[in-house]
């Protein structure tokens, strides 16, 4: 919709009373003037990928209490950026551990528009994704709980499901990829898995699509995922499942 942040996110590791501050830009390609409201938006991921916005505090790992940014609304237009600033005070509470998270919201005043003939008007919201882990008591883990092979009712496509449950403290980054092997063992094709976002106590489900074009002799499928924390904290083996595709 034309709005855009750099950088989208901060991963921040700080000490307990640390003080950071980051800077936003916020930029538009629109040519007429955008009027910004700002706000501190708490959020969380489905285990689809999906991305859903809270209210500010909300959240039970909410970082959004320990920020403080400047909620002026301004005006932005293409070749006109705007730089904004926030800082994160970390307060010092004892039983604070692992990672917490919350975001900077932009979002732009309603305009008038057309959707399928009708007159709308819309609104575009970004956010700026701030995660803290409280340096010093890092502990990454993640399970592998499953993987199946399903068929579509609907569209009569074969998938693949495999959910990832994170078991730590920290929220983690999700990489892989799935590979196909034949009956002689071997590789026959490889597929990387797109990046995902494992949230504390979280759960990611990846839902691949078997390719409709596999060899005839593929008989398995092989899902090996690596997750890394903040920092690369993880440092635990590759997740690994299987599972026969015949």
């Amino acid at each position: 919709m034309g709005l855009g942040i750099s950088p989208p996110r901060y991963e921040l590791t700080l000490a307990q009373g640390q003080v950071f501050t980051g800077q936003i830009t916020v930029f538009s390609r629109l040519p007429d003037d955008q009027k910004i409201t700002v706000s501190r938006v708490d959020w969380l991921v489905k285990p689809d990928g999906s991305l859903f916005s809270l209210p500010a505090g909300s959240s039970q790992f909410s970082a959004t209490a320990w920020m403080t940014v400047n909620t002026d609304p301004f005006v932005v237009r293409e070749g006109r950026p705007f730089e904004t600033k926030f800082t994160m005070q970390l307060p010092e509470t004892a039983g604070l551990e692992g990672s917490y998270w919350t975001a900077v919201a932009f979002t732009t005043e309603p305009r008038a528009g057309t959707e399928k003939g009708l007159a709308a008007r819309f609104r575009t919201r970004v956010l700026a994704i701030v995660y803290v882990t409280i340096q010093g008591t890092e502990q990454p883990s993640a399970e592998l709980q499953g993987v199946t092979v399903v068929t579509d009712g609907k569209d009569g496509r074969r998938y693949l499901v495999a959910d990832v449950a994170n078991t730590g403290n920290v929220y983690l980054r999700l990489n892989g990829e799935l590979r196909f092997v034949n009956t002689a063992g071997k590789v026959a094709r490889r597929v990387k898995l797109p990046e995902r976002v494992l949230l504390r106590e979280g759960l990611v489900r990846y839902r691949l699509a078997l390719p409709e074009d596999l060899p005839e002799d593929a008989i398995l499928a092989q899902i090996e995922i690596q997750p890394q924390g903040p920092a690369k904290s993880y440092g635990g083996p590759p997740l690994y499942g299987e599972v026969s595709i015949q």
